[in-house]
């Protein structure tokens, strides 16, 4: 880490770097899709709806945000940790940290070119309303919103500082808006639940939103952001004091909202932050790397994660060396190792998942687009050949080839009856899982559970209720799975019959994966479990704030489940119906221009010749159409080969 004068190199920013490589490839991603999905179009390849789903895909990547949670308890120095991580670069403190300045209220920080630089406030008093969190957002009316100039970075910070305030109310109060379990006497309480600052930053402009939550006790009071809003972040940075250690806190914070989450393995990257307070200037270098060492150790052991997973450093140093320019400070400080491990991890795994989703999304397009175009030239290397081996032949074989391409005809209207039938049961299908999968129906389950858990008289008539919701959803998701393995053993029936009896392309019946569903609802049920039906909840907890925290947290999410189980499972079936109805108006069509041909050679001699010139440059332009498919198919295919990019690199 040595430049070319013999001084320690200052540490790339790799966190902005990555971020700003990921738009790019985004970017790049979404135009190789828009390319595809223009020319597909121009080219009568690809119908309306896939056309629509990759538009939709362009889309999300195009907005497709990456978020940071940072979790920890009070005074562990995440606010600092951001503040050195994200917005060193203003020469200021942007967010309040240090003694007597604790962010209170969940802080989410994000950039919106569409909202003007503010801060909006959410008042703690909104706990008391049945409405989720999520539902508030979109309110601008209940919202306190305080005007932000980005040109005056002091007055931004200063204006930050109310994500700080408190007020001081009766214990009952509290009680009821969920913070305390239970109080007597007057108790000071966060003034805002929750905050939202717009600001205008390079890394926020990557799409970059991070997620600054409080401690234990607030956020205990908030499924929606421990259901939510941090399993769905891509990464927790998880952090510990190396003036406290693991306390009892930190390993309840840690077990009961972050252990749990599916894949943490992977997103959860461990801080062991103020390194600083190790070094007291008496100490050689060598026994302070020892004692971090030891502390990494021990931290990863009580925690159960690698100890690469755990990154020892200083943000306050960090923070400070970045301001003043100091090198030697800032390498002293480690920031800049969770910065590259945050860009190489978070960074290279979201390309993961929007390769999936690419891969998944342009499969059934491409191979729907070139089984038109293959079919397209098939048919016109066919007449070619038919054509060219009628002429100097006589009036018999050109009968013939029109006998042949009668009994096509025949052998088509054959299959349209059994395309007509295949479609009534097709939509039968559709229609008993569109009964079966409707979100509204859960909604309106979700909505009397909460009445009776709001008019429950006893605790284990709330258990009750709540199992009686999961196993109502359960059912209909089973019943909709056993529909989903009927219908893929109709499709393969009628994929083989066309093929087999009729001659028609083969239509793949793509495997439908339903476990992931169950697998959610498991989490979920899990989650309830431990938030609701417990004994600590039950009396600690109104009903009526049991009961909203419920349909907030657990019954949205459900719902969820199945608006994407929905929306999925009809896009899955209409990738069997579409094609192969594709593929028989395809194969009606050139059946119609081989009679139509024949009746042209019939009526003169000269007409076989332009026939064949016209075959011949139709031939020609499929050939091309090819061609043209191929370079689509293999520039997305270079975008989303994500691991091999990365074994190269």
């Amino acid at each position: 880490m040595t430049a070319a004068t013999g001084t320690r190199a200052l540490p790339a920013r790799a966190l902005e770097g990555s971020l700003a490589q990921l738009k790019q490839w985004r970017a790049a991603a979404s135009e190789s899709l828009a390319e595809f999905r223009r020319w597909a179009t121009i080219n009568r390849v690809l119908d309306e709806q896939t056309s629509a789903r990759l538009a939709h895909l362009e889309r999300r990547l195009g907005s497709e945000r990456l978020t940071i949670a940072f979790v920890a308890e009070y005074s562990r120095g995440k606010t600092e940790l951001i503040n050195a991580l994200c917005f060193a670069d203003l020469g200021t403190r942007l967010l309040p940290s240090g003694l007597g300045r604790t962010t209170l209220c969940p802080t989410e920080i994000l950039w919106d070119p569409s909202r003007p630089p503010s801060i909006r406030l959410l008042p703690i008093g909104t706990r008391e309303s049945p409405k989720a969190l999520r539902e508030y957002i979109a309110e601008m009316d209940t919202w306190k919103e305080i005007a932000l100039d980005p040109t005056n970075v002091e007055a931004v910070a200063e204006a930050c500082k109310a994500i700080t305030e408190s007020m001081t109310v009766a214990g009952p109060v509290a009680v009821n808006l969920g913070l305390l379990p239970e109080a007597t006497e007057r108790v000071e309480i966060p003034r805002w639940r929750y905050a939202v600052i717009n600001f205008p930053h390079p890394l926020l402009e990557t799409g970059l939103t991070i997620l600054d939550t409080p401690g234990y006790n607030t956020m205990g009071a908030e499924p929606e952001i421990t259901v939510n809003r941090i399993p769905d972040a891509a990464a927790i940075v998880f952090m510990l004091g190396a003036d406290t250690g693991v306390t009892r806190s930190d390993r309840e914070l840690w077990g009961e909202h972050i252990q749990t989450i599916h894949g943490v393995e992977q997103s959860c990257y461990v801080v062991l932050n103020k390194i600083d307070g190790l070094r007291d200037g008496f100490k050689p270098e060598t026994q302070v790397l020892s004692e971090i060492d030891r502390q990494v150790r021990s931290s990863a052991e009580a925690l159960h994660v690698e100890p690469t997973r755990v990154f020892a450093l200083s943000a306050k140093q960090g923070l400070i060396s970045r301001i003043q320019d100091d090198r030697d400070g800032l390498i002293k400080s480690r920031l800049y190792r969770l910065e590259q491990a945050l860009g190489r991890g978070m960074v290279h795994q979201r390309r993961l998942d929007h390769a999936a989703a690419i891969r998944a999304e342009t499969r059934s397009a491409f191979a729907e687009s070139r089984a038109l175009i293959e079919s397209r030239l098939g048919f016109a290397r066919d007449q070619l050949e038919e054509l060219v081996a009628l002429q100097g032949r006589n009036q018999k074989l050109v009968e013939a080839l029109a006998r042949k391409a009668s009994s096509e005809r025949i052998r088509i209207e054959q299959a349209r009856a059994v395309m007509m039938a295949a479609r009534t049961v097709h939509n039968r299908h559709v229609d008993e899982l569109t009964r079966l999968l409707d979100p509204n129906t859960i909604r309106d389950a979700g909505i009397k559970t909460r009445t009776a858990v709001q008019a429950s008289a006893f605790s284990s008539g709330i258990g009750q209720t709540l199992d009686q919701f999961f196993r109502h959803a359960r059912e209909r998701m089973k019943a909709s799975v056993e529909l989903i393995h009927e219908a893929r053993s109709m499709m393969g029936s009628v994929a083989r019959k066309f093929r087999e009896e009729y001659q028609v392309a083969s239509v793949e019946v793509p495997e439908f994966a339903t476990g992931r569903f169950f697998v959610e609802l498991d989490r979920l049920e899990e989650r309830c479990a431990r938030d609701f039906k417990g004994a600590g909840s039950l009396l600690t907890r109104r009903r009526s704030t049991l009961s909203s925290l419920f349909f907030d947290s657990v019954v949205l999410n459900v719902i969820h489940v199945f608006e994407i189980a929905d929306r999925e499972v009809r896009t899955w079936m209409n990738g069997f119906i579409r094609p192969l109805d594709a593929q028989l108006t395809a194969f009606q069509e050139q059946s119609n221009n081989r009679i139509e041909g024949m009746g042209r050679i019939q009526n003169a001699e000269t007409d076989l010749v332009a026939r064949l010139e016209e075959l011949k440059k139709l031939a020609a332009d499929v050939e091309t159409q090819l061609r043209q498919w191929e370079a689509h198919q293999e520039r997305v295919a270079a975008w989303i080969d994500v691991e091999k990019e990365a074994s190269l690199a």
